[in-house]
């Protein structure tokens, strides 16, 4: 499954969490591994919980 973290493109399976769509975005741009503090929104600007399913093709910003 294809999905966009601050516009970049991350592949991971299907049915995966917005948490594990992070952290695969976090380890392809070698960023600290961690979510503490991190606000996550889709692209309409509301907040989503780490613990929410994404569709393909889904876009989510993040703050870090």
């Amino acid at each position: 499954m294809k999905a966009f973290v601050n516009d970049t493109e991350v592949r991971t399976y299907y049915g995966a969490k917005v948490k594990s769509v992070v952290l695969a975005y976090f380890r392809a741009n070698n960023l600290p591994l961690k979510l503490d503090g991190i606000e996550v929104r889709d692209a309409y600007g509301n907040v989503i919980d780490l613990d929410g399913s994404l569709r393909a093709n889904s876009k989510i910003y993040i703050n870090c």
